[in-house]
C-alpha cells in the first residue's frame, strides 16, 4: 500500500509532505504493492501507545475475562492507540494472579484492537500514605517471591511494575526485579535521597508525575526532584484535569522531550456516561467525566490518549513533541522501540491517518487498517 501526498511526522518528528509505503504490515521503500491511498490534506503519524491504561467501555484490565481485554483493546484501536500495557491495580495476589493469566491468555488468542505489548502491575508494593485510588487493605511490602509467582503466571509477560522505594524491601526488590521488568517509581512518600538511590538501582520512571506523592517543595524535591536531577521517563496525564497546564509545561521542561510520556491513566468509565463504576473492586463515582474514590481521591482518567495529545498541544508543547510523547517516548521505556514507535523504514505499519483537525480518518495496526 502506498499513502500518497500524505503530511507524514517522519522518524525525526518532523511533518513533511511525502508518499508513505507499507507491506506484508512493514514501513518500506520500494515495495512491490502498487495499490494507493489519497491521503491529501491528511497527517500521518505513528501509532499511538498507551502504557498506563487500566479499563474502557465498561471494562477494566482486572476483569477476568477475554471480552474486557478484548473490549478495551478495541477501543484504544478505534482511538488511535495501536499499542497498549494494560495495567493492573493493588489487589489480593489470587486476584492478581487470575489477572495476568487473563491477560496472557487473550494475548495468545489474539486481540481486535491495539497489540498488548506487556503487563503493567502498578501495585500492591506502594504506600498508604499515597494509596490514591488503591485498596489501603491491599497495600504491602515489595515481595520477591510474590512477583515471581504473578511473572510465571503472566509467562513473563509482565513489562513494569511499580514500587514505592521507600518501603521495607524495596531496594533488594528493585536491583532483583530491574533483570526482567522495568521498574516505576509511584504512590509514594520517598524523599529526594531515597528516591535518587532507587534510581540508581535500576528504577527507570515516575508514574504520573505530581499526583500521588510527597509533593515537590523548594526545600524537599522528593521523588519528583529525584525524576527531574536524573535520566528517568516521566509519565504525564495531560487531560487538563490531573495536571494544570502549567505543570504540564513544567515537566517538559524540566525533563525535556525525550523523556516526558503522555498516558490516560484511564478507567472502564472511558467512553461511558457519568455514573459509579469501580477501580479494582473500589467504588468510584465519575461526575463531569471527573472519576473520584468516596474519600475524594482522584480515580484515574476518562480522556483518551490523542485527546491528551491534543491538550498538551494546547498548553504549548509542540504538537509534533505530544505526539513524539505518545509513541517513541513509551516505546523506548516498555523496550518496544525498536519494531514501533516511530514511522522508520523496516518497523511495524502501526499508523493514524488524521484529518486536519487531528481526528482519526483511519487506523492501520500492523498494516491492517482497521478504522476509517
Amino acid at each position: 500500500m502506498i499513502l500518497k501526498n500524505g503530511t507524514v511526522l517522519d522518524d525525526d518528528f518532523t511533518f513533511r509532505t511525502h508518499d508513505l509505503q507499507y507491506e506484508n504490515g512493514i514501513i518500506c521503500e520500494n515495495g512491490t504493492d502498487a495499490e494507493s491511498e489519497d491521503c491529501t490534506g491528511c497527517y500521518i503519524v505513528p501509532g499511538l501507545i498507551d502504557i498506563h491504561i487500566h479499563g474502557a467501555m465498561g471494562f477494566d484490565c482486572m476483569d477476568l475475562s477475554f471480552e474486557a481485554i478484548n473490549t478495551i483493546s478495541y477501543f484504544l484501536a478505534k482511538n488511535g492507540v495501536t499499542t497498549f500495557l494494560p495495567t493492573l491495580i493493588t489487589q489480593s495476589g489470587k486476584w492478581l494472579t487470575s489477572a495476568v493469566k487473563n491477560i496472557r491468555a487473550a494475548k495468545e488468542r489474539g486481540v481486535n484492537g491495539a497489540d498488548i505489548a506487556g503487563i503493567f502491575m502498578e501495585g500492591p508494593y506502594f504506600s498508604a500514605k499515597y494509596k490514591g485510588a488503591h485498596d489501603e487493605k491491599f497495600l504491602r511490602n515489595p515481595s520477591l517471591q510474590e512477583f515471581d509467582e504473578f511473572y510465571a503466571a503472566s509467562g513473563g509477560m509482565i513489562n513494569t511494575i511499580g514500587v514505592a522505594p521507600e518501603l521495607e524491601g524495596a531496594a533488594e526488590f528493585i536491583r532483583a526485579a530491574k533483570e526482567r521488568v522495568n521498574i516505576a517509581i509511584g504512590h509514594t512518600d520517598a524523599d529526594y535521597d531515597t528516591a535518587m538511590s532507587a534510581i540508581s538501582e535500576g528504577a527507570s520512571r515516575l508514574i504520573h508525575t505530581f499526583n500521588a506523592m510527597r509533593p515537590f517543595t523548594h526545600r524537599s524535591p522528593n521523588a519528583i526532584g529525584a525524576a527531574f536531577d536524573s535520566n528517568i521517563f516521566c509519565e504525564c496525564i495531560s487531560d487538563g484535569f490531573h495536571l494544570s497546564p502549567s505543570a504540564v509545561r513544567l515537566i517538559y521542561k524540566a525533563v525535556g522531550a525525550d523523556r516526558m510520556i503522555l498516558i490516560t491513566d484511564a478507567v472502564r468509565a472511558a467512553g461511558m456516561a457519568d455514573g459509579k463504576y469501580d477501580l479494582g473492586g473500589l467504588p468510584i463515582t465519575v461526575t463531569g467525566g471527573r472519576a473520584y474514590t468516596a474519600d475524594g481521591a482522584i480515580a484515574g482518567g476518562t480522556s483518551t490518549l490523542l485527546m491528551c495529545v491534543k491538550k498538551a498541544a494546547e498548553f504549548g508543547i509542540p504538537i509534533e513533541t505530544a505526539f513524539m510523547m505518545a509513541s517513541k517516548n513509551p516505546a523506548r521505556a516498555i523496550n518496544v522501540f525498536d519494531d514501533r514507535g516511530s514511522i522508520t523504514v523496516g518497523k511495524r505499519a502501526d499508523l493514524l491517518i488524521l484529518n486536519k483537525d487531528l481526528s482519526v480518518k483511519k487506523v492501520i495496526i500492523n498494516g491492517t487498517p482497521l478504522f476509517r
